[in-house]
């Protein structure tokens, strides 16, 4: 007879709070992970994020001076402000790169956006983003932004960082991402003066134009040669011209160092007239910028006209010159002759990675050009070719990161062979380009391309899950649904919603998520899909499962098991009876339990699906502990154990060391059960797992127990 033992550790069941879909490899839940299967962030390196550092720098010394001294005084921040063009960003990064050896804890950088004419960034985005820069466990983030300051400024203090914010649009964007107490340097670059930053204790420098001896040491650097020499008046001129913005000097002669015999007295000629053109048109900086742009862009080939107009249309902020090439349809070698001629004349910079981008001046510009000059058809499909890039990449990478979950969206069917070779190369791909993912999911949106909206944000469903980032997901499969609602298309919504019931679940919101997940499962019914109706049945069971309702989560999961068993779905059906060994555990029910998981099991192989076979291990340890049938944990767990080595599942290991403390109670052995909770802490400490105060209070009760 089946007589209940009491878990000692009752977390520690295999209990999955997962949606519809699993996940195979390393993670396998789509809400939250029980088990926080280790995806390798623990150990990140030191951050060292300065963008590439200006390749020449003239006539900043009292600037430099003056922040070596408020560097030694310990300012907390420093606000460095000035217009458009004058050198800030290149100042802030110069300095930073000369002092980056005393900030032990890595130098942070983030574009605020404030003047690139698209929506500033979100303070909270910027700090979800430091805080798994510096190591925070994703699943630990707090949602609300005060939560993110706190945490922040934790994590920050004591601690020697720099941080560059750049192109800051108000106090308020800034404030809360000042780190907290320690021997930090921050640096502001903005357009505006943000005194409200003067109670925070920052000290401000202004950054004026070059003077007429600035501008010509900077023409003598670019140009190497001696046409500044022989041209004194010119270059005089010249410095009138380019109103002593460095942007504007370089952008104005770096085309000069290909036209070596070109004399500068043309320059200054096409210039004038260019100014002139311009003069009743805008202020004297923004004159001066626009007449040089101008200029800079008549002086390329018509191809890299095209290619600069372009980039001024790209969905994101930087790139990659794969999706340049995308974006102007060349092959790989055109693209890198063009990009080159645009880098040249300083009409593109080169970032960290060989990332891409705009200043946001010359991207402005270049979007204008677009407009004026460009065609429609060229804009759309140019638009259209960066998208697919993108769109075929993220499924390419989805699809590396969960090799065994179905799709609904028809960029999975037209993939060909994947460009990442590992799920970390997936992983990283897609971690690096989520703004610029993001941004596509809005412009497909409100650009009416409601097909591509809903297949990417499908396409970032296994991100979101390995990363949580749960604001930008709920963003996206928001949007995703308002798209797909936008088509009339049932099963878009339907996957639409499913995730999104992932995400609640995992917020702590089984009720919203059981809603959302209920939506889904009638689409699917009523559109005849089998598998997503199957999907949809076994996100309601798990939403059972999380609010304690076991016997209607068992209802759930034989439908799961029943239409997959319909449609000829071996894996499916094995993880239904896992689905129902889960549920029967939970309703007491340990015969019914035991023979689930023995079937789940015979489905798993160790060397196809670890991950899931590990799962299933725990659970029907678990099952037979809390029968009282001690004896029959203790083989599944040291496989268990031995597959949590091999998947690089600490928080599954955890859940087996705990199991085995209890085992080892059962036997008497006190000494290997304090071993394994020693352990199984260890572990829920580094991943910050809130039940390591549980096995903390286990272990301390073991240790003031007497031995037998």
């Amino acid at each position: 007879m089946d007589v209940e033992r009491p878990p000692m550790l009752p977390h520690d069941s295999d209990r999955n709070r997962v949606t519809s879909d699993q996940v195979s490899g390393t993670v396998v839940q789509i809400g939250s992970v029980q088990g926080h299967v280790h995806t390798g962030t623990a150990h990140l390196p030191t951050p060292r994020q300065l963008p590439g550092g200006p390749r020449l720098f003239a006539d900043r010394e009292d600037a430099v001076r003056r922040l070596h001294e408020l560097h030694e005084a310990a300012a907390p921040a420093v606000v460095l402000h000035g217009t458009g063009g004058v050198g800030k960003t290149a100042l802030a990064t110069h300095f930073l790169s000369s002092v980056a050896d005393t900030f032990t804890d890595g130098v942070l950088h983030c574009d605020l956006l404030g003047f690139s004419g698209d929506a500033p960034a979100d303070p909270g985005d910027v700090l979800d983003r430091f805080l798994r820069d510096l190591g925070a466990a994703p699943e630990h983030i707090p949602r609300d932004l005060a939560g993110r300051v706190a945490a922040f400024r934790t994590r920050t203090h004591g601690r020697r960082l720099g941080l560059l914010l750049d192109n800051a649009v108000s106090a308020a964007q800034v404030r809360p991402l000042l780190p907290g107490e320690g021997d930090h340097l921050v640096l502001v670059t903005t357009r505006l003066h943000l005194n409200g930053l003067r109670l925070d204790g920052a000290e401000f420098l202004e950054l004026g134009p070059l003077d007429g001896s600035g501008t010509a040491e900077l023409v003598r650097r670019i140009l190497s040669d001696d046409r500044p020499r022989d041209e004194p008046d010119s270059l005089h001129a010249l410095t009138g011209l380019c109103a002593g913005l460095p942007l504007a000097v370089c952008a104005a002669v770096s085309g000069l160092t290909v036209r070596r015999h070109q004399p500068l007295s043309r320059l200054v000629e096409r210039l004038s007239r260019a100014r002139h053109r311009l003069s009743a048109f805008g202020a004297e900086t923004e004159m001066s910028v626009e007449a040089v742009l101008t200029e800079s862009y008549r002086w390329l080939s018509p191809d890299a006209q095209r290619m600069y107009r372009l980039l001024g249309l790209s969905p994101g902020r930087d790139l990659t010159p794969e999706a340049a090439g995308a974006l102007a349809g060349l092959s790989e070698e055109e693209t890198e002759e063009l990009l080159t001629e645009l880098l040249t004349v300083s009409l593109l910079e080169e970032g960290a990675g060989g990332r891409l981008r705009q200043h946001d001046l010359t991207r402005l510009h270049a979007r204008a050009r677009a407009e004026d000059e460009g065609t429609e058809q060229e804009r759309e499909e140019a638009l259209d070719q960066v998208l697919e890039h993108y769109l075929t990449t993220a499924a390419a990478a989805d699809q590396v990161l969960n090799p065994g979950r179905w799709h609904l969206a028809p960029v999975f069917d037209r993939l060909s062979a994947s460009s990442f070779t590992t799920r970390a190369d997936a992983l990283a791909w897609s971690e690096t380009e989520l703004e610029t993912l993001r941004s596509c999911v809005r412009f497909t949106h409100t650009s009416g391309r409601h097909e591509s909206c809903w297949q990417l944000c499908e396409a970032l469903r296994n991100l979101f899950i390995l990363r949580k980032h749960y604001a930008v997901w709920e963003e996206c499969y928001t949007t995703g649904l308002a798209s797909a609602k936008a088509l009339d298309s049932p099963t878009a919504q339907a996957n639409m919603l499913g995730s999104l019931a992932g995400l609640h679940l995992a917020l702590g919101s089984p009720e919203k998520a059981a809603d959302l997940q209920s939506q889904a499962h009638e689409l699917w019914r009523s559109a005849g899909h089998v598998r997503g109706q199957a999907s949809a049945s076994e996100g309601l069971g798990v939403c059972d499962l999380t609010r304690g309702r076991p016997e209607q989560a068992r209802i759930h999961f034989t439908e799961y098991l029943a239409l997959h068993e319909e449609i000829g779905d071996l894996r499916g059906t094995t993880l239904g009876h896992r689905r129902l060994g889960e549920a029967s555990r939970d309703c007491r029910d340990f015969t019914t339990a035991v023979a689930h998981f023995t079937s789940a099991l015979e489905g798993l192989p160790a060397d196809i699906e670890p991950y899931q076979r590990m799962r299933t291990l725990i659970g029907l340890s678990d099952t037979h502990i809390r029968r009282g049938h001690l004896g029959s944990s203790g083989p599944l767990l040291e496989e268990a154990l031995s597959l949590s080595f091999a998947t690089g599942a600490s928080g599954e290991e955890a859940n087996v060391r705990s199991q085995l403390a209890e085992v080892a109670l059962g036997r008497g052995a006190v000494r290997e059960a304090r071993a394994h909770l020693t352990q199984a802490l260890a572990l829920r400490s580094a991943l910050r797992d809130p039940r390591a105060e549980e096995t903390r209070h286990r272990l301390s009760g073991l240790s003031e127990a007497p031995p037998p």
